[in-house]
């Protein structure tokens, strides 16, 4: 008998899920039309403390054989389709990506192959699944990221044919403080609804960005600072904490 899951705050445009395998997602309620949006909780894998449960990064410390128990846990739960990864470098690069494997050093991933999931993992910076009418792309969208309008540039990717962008988990501005310098430099580039003092809103600049390049959005609104009973935060369980997965696949007609 599966445990009950936790409960989303109310009003959330989003659903949890339990997959086959026990994998624990979040995706948008209602989903995009010819799409699936994934976004793994840390619930349903074996890793140990810290990195409890669905880790997917070797790269924290975690024991290589247990994090690829977790990525068999979500391959199950992505139906076993073939995926595609980059290296993430915190920059504004947008692969383009056509079969799956790993498609080199970037922070978006854009394609549009039929059931191909497009994948990043994420500890505090904003996912963003952009989909469209034959398209999608996955963002990881940290504060560089952000600043030089990551998003907006993965959406020019697919030349007036998106519907609409889906913000995920992350650090919000409740959670997210930071130096002054960054804090005015957001306000001068997405207006000062975006900061308040020295805490930032990730996922109001991008937002802003997205809608600069005509695409509406949809914010899940979820923050992974209040909720470590779902999210890892590597602001909030520093130094070490684990990563989550998020995918985005087009799926066949």
């Amino acid at each position: 008998m599966r445990a009950q899951l936790p409960k989303l705050h109310d009003g959330a445009p989003a659903a949890i899920h339990t997959a086959a395998g026990g994998a624990v997602y979040v995706s948008p309620n209602p989903e995009p039309e010819g799409a699936k949006v994934f976004f793994f909780t840390r619930l349903g894998g074996v890793s140990q403390t810290p990195y409890d449960e669905l880790n997917v990064s070797v790269k924290v410390g975690d024991d290589r054989a247990t994090v690829d128990r977790n990525i068999g846990i979500i391959r199950e739960a992505l139906d076993d389709r073939p995926t595609a990864w980059v290296k993430q470098v915190a920059g504004d690069g947008v692969a383009t990506v056509s079969g799956e494997g790993f498609a080199g050093e970037a922070d978006a991933l854009f394609s549009s192959e039929r059931d191909l999931c497009l994948n990043v993992a994420v500890a505090d910076c904003v996912p963003v699944a952009i989909v469209g009418e034959d398209e999608v792309a996955m963002v990881h969208s940290g504060w560089r990221g952000t600043l030089s309008g990551i998003s907006g540039k993965a959406a020019g990717r697919m030349a007036g044919n998106v519907k609409r962008a889906y913000i995920g988990p992350c650090i919000r501005q409740c959670c997210y403080e930071v130096s002054r310098e960054l804090a005015d430099a957001f306000g001068r580039q997405f207006g000062e609804d975006v900061v308040s003092g020295r805490y930032l809103s990730l996922p109001g600049a991008i937002r802003t960005d997205l809608e600069r390049a005509g695409v509406g959005v949809v914010d899940l609104g979820l923050c992974t600072g209040c909720r470590p009973d779902l999210f890892f935060s590597h602001r909030k369980q520093k130094p070490v904490t684990g990563r989550s997965l998020a995918a985005v696949v087009k799926v066949a007609r």
